[in-house]
């Protein structure tokens, strides 16, 4: 990817309805340190044209503005010298536009959507908080159809889209994104389960699980093999088979291959210990707790944990991951520490201000 320089700001100029402003951390072009540039939103400041339709014709001064790019040095962090980060503040679909305007359709491996929820509720908390409600559900999905939409042009070929959504609406986003992107590129819905506060159920029970609804682009996507870690107490109560002990006092147990080869082979058990278990798609992470490091005080942040699983298992080292609605940032504090080069941006300048903080928590 040809990351933006301040050359870019003469090609794109922005209207007055469209203010995005992005910085590019750790950029490595031309392999110097860039000074920081400046390009202020405010009509004072703006970038200023004239426009004639018609040779002797009277000319009329537009003011116009631009966006701004900050670019900033990695020289603390070598491991992430190469790995571009691109954090931008505008409204997803304005963000979306840019990222068309600069050629990026196809472009990335991941695509993570962490939409409003359809709650009814205004989201807070110390530092920062988002409006969740919508006069029906109509409109609700409508928003989340528009969005969809402009979204599928930039995942690659081989790519996924994630829709992360919980019990208000995700039977309604299921059906719609089988329209959008096929019925047999649905790959899976990915249960997160967490644990929390309990109460007695009267109108229903506790709802305590995320959905992750995962489609593929095409039949060509591959995710990757990711594994639990077990002990061996556990497989063995599992297996309800004797232990054994070659020679070297290597343990095992038999393992089958069918009806009458119930001692096919043997099966090493510090080699399956070793390895871990395959991951299911109910995946048990912890919400991140009051007292936690990791927490920032933005609403609905997502564990690090979690991100990371998502990234690992969707992406390799080197692939582009995109979330327009991250909000505290997480998504790109996984990818980017993966190696995994990142597209960040949110409507919120209390989110824009956090996720920027987080990221430059990991070159400082």
């Amino acid at each position: 990817m040809e990351l933006p320089s301040a050359k870019c700001v003469d090609e794109y100029t922005a209207g007055d309805e469209e203010k995005t402003e992005y910085t590019v951390l750790n950029s490595p072009m031309n392999g110097q340190l860039q000074k920081q540039i400046k390009f202020r939103n405010d009509k004072t400041k703006s970038h200023q044209r004239y426009s004639c339709t018609k040779p002797g014709q009277k000319c009329s001064l537009i003011r116009q503005n631009v966006p701004r790019i900050r670019i900033l040095s990695n020289k603390k962090s070598p491991s992430l010298s190469h790995v571009p980060c691109l954090v931008l503040q505008d409204s997803a679909l304005n963000q979306l536009k840019w990222l068309g305007h600069k050629g990026l359709f196809g472009r990335f491996q991941l695509i993570y959507w962490d939409p409003p929820f359809f709650s009814g509720k205004e989201r807070t908390a110390v530092n920062g908080s988002f409006k969740d409600q919508w006069s029906s559900l109509q409109e609700y999905v409508a928003f989340v159809k528009e969005h969809f939409v402009q979204f599928l042009p930039f995942l690659s070929p081989t790519g996924f889209f994630v829709l992360h959504c919980d019990y208000h609406a995700s039977h309604y986003l299921k059906i719609l994104g089988d329209e959008l992107l096929g019925y047999d590129n649905f790959r899976n819905e990915v249960i997160w389960h967490y644990r929390g506060r309990r109460q007695k159920a009267i109108v229903r029970v506790n709802s305590k699980h995320d959905s992750l609804l995962i489609w593929a682009k095409s039949a060509e996507a591959r995710m990757n093999p990711i594994f639990d870690s077990w002990d061996r107490d556990y497989y063995v109560r599992m297996k309800k088979q004797p232990v054994h002990a070659d020679e070297d006092g290597r343990e095992w147990i038999w393992g089958h291959k069918g009806k009458g080869q119930s001692k096919a082979y043997r099966i090493y058990l510090d080699e399956v210990i070793a390895q871990g278990r395959a991951i299911d798609n109910v995946w048990d992470i912890p919400i991140i707790n009051t007292s936690a490091h990791e927490r920032v005080g933005y609403p609905t942040q997502k564990p690090l944990k979690l991100m990371e699983r998502v990234v690992l298992l969707l992406t390799q080292p080197g692939d582009w991951v995109l979330d327009t609605m991250a909000g505290s940032g997480t998504t790109g504090v996984a990818a980017w520490s993966l190696d995994r080069p990142v597209c960040l941006g949110d409507n919120n300048p209390e989110a824009v201000a956090i996720m920027l903080r987080r990221l430059k928590q990991l070159i400082t």
